[in-house]
Parts: structure tokens; sequence; C-alpha cells
């Protein structure tokens, strides 16, 4: 069964990620349809600009904990740092691809789904939309590129605030704070967002990606998260161990 769809009209793509049901969360097999689309985005040069949203009422609410592909149980270290890993690929394809993209936000956002929103250039959010980052509280690091890409959009302090305070980011405080781009009407996120995407696909196509990556190559600092997929799991493994 598929989870990920795409549809392409006059050089816009929108990618929709629906899984029926399960606060639309990212199981292994999901994150692979959609490092996928991306991938196959990233090739596709009559394509100028991609929209990317869940399901109509929630966006993500992160990654699947049931899913035994992403928590693998047993000895193997190497196998559960691969699983973790995942997530990581799946936001640096959507952060790299060449296009303009934009995060079509209806409903929560939350810890993995909120991350992938951060990995692409703009977020539209829905009116009862939110975003919400439990992982500190939940005894782990913010992981997949998350953190470099949270304070580059709200500042360290905010940052902060978000991570410790497990803080209900509504779609006004995001405006406000840098999350979101532009608020639409519940309902018409997608629609919103895709006339954003066609206005800026009037750039010329060398123009647009020539620029967003001069913009980039400004402020990534995603670098500097090498090893955050290690601390998550050595996050897990405390938290494994003190719970034994």
């Amino acid at each position: 069964m598929s989870f990920v769809s795409v549809e392409q009209s006059d050089g816009v793509a929108l990618v929709r990620y629906d899984r029926g049901g399960r606060a639309n969360a990212l199981s292994a097999a999901a994150m692979t349809e959609l490092t996928d689309a991306a991938r196959r985005l990233r090739a596709d040069t009559t394509v100028r600009a991609v929209v990317l949203t869940g399901a109509a009422a929630v966006f993500s609410g992160g990654i699947d904990l049931s899913d035994p592909q992403l928590w693998p149980t047993g000895g193997d270290v190497l196998e559960q740092h691969a699983a973790i890993e995942r997530g990581r690929i799946l936001c640096d394809a959507w952060a790299a691809l060449p296009q303009l993209t934009i995060a079509a936000v209806e409903g929560p956002a939350i810890g993995g789904g909120g991350v992938l929103a951060m990995a692409l250039d703009w977020r539209v959010f829905g009116r009862g939309a939110h975003l919400r980052l439990p992982e500190a509280r939940l005894g782990f690091t913010l992981a997949w590129g998350g953190l470099p890409r949270l304070v580059s959009l709200v500042g360290p302090a905010r940052a902060k605030r978000m991570l410790f305070t497990d803080l209900r980011v509504d779609a006004g405080l995001a405006l406000d704070w840098g999350l979101a781009d532009l608020v639409a009407e519940d309902g018409a996120v997608v629609a919103d967002s895709l006339r954003l995407a066609r206005d800026a696909a009037t750039v010329p196509p060398l123009i647009l990606r020539m620029t967003k990556r001069a913009i980039e190559a400004q402020i990534d600092q995603t670098r500097l998260a090498h090893g955050d997929s290690d601390q998550f799991l050595l996050g897990r493994l405390l938290r494994d161990a003190a719970g034994a």
C-alpha cells in the first residue's frame, strides 16, 4: 500500500503523505516512500516548486513508536543506529531539493513531523495547526538535523523554550517566531501553498536554484548535527537501562 502520492501541474508538484489514520505517524515504510519521492523530484528538471502536505487533519504525529523496523530490539546497536538514521536521510533528502519547497501544515506537526516541515524552505500553517517538539521531555535529543534548523528559524532562546517546556506553538506564534511564513484558513492550506509555489515558480529555474543554494550556503549549520543520531540512540539506551 502506498502512502505517498505526487501530482504535477505547470511546474509545481504536490506531494501528499497520508497513512489513513495512526496520527499520520512516520513509519519506516512511509519514510522510505517520502525519501524516494524527494529523490525523484530532485532529478525532475520540469518541477520548479514542491508542496508537501499530510492528511487533511494532521500533518504528522511524528515517528511511529509501534513500528519494530524503527525500534529494533536486541543487542545489535548498529541496527538500532541505522533505524534512527532513516529520519535524517528523509529530512536531508527534502532539504537537498533544488526546487523551492513548502510544507502545507494542517493540524498537528509533532516531533519528527515538525522536523520534516522545518527541512523545507517555507511553512504554511492552517489556523488550527500547531507544532510541538516533545523529544527532550521524553528523554531524547532532537535528531534528524532538526536542532540547527530550529535554531536558525527561531533563535537559541526560543529553541530552548520549545524543547525544554514542550511548548505547543500555534499558528499565530509560529508566524511571529518565523516557524510559519503564512497562515491560511483551515482547509485552504494546500490551495494557498500551491498559489505561493506557483508564484515562486515564475522565477527562471536556474536563477531559482542558484539563489536558493547561495542563501543556504550562508546559514547551513546542519554539518554541526553530525552526531545527533548518536545522541538520540544514547538517550534511548540510557532510558531503557534506567527502566530495566
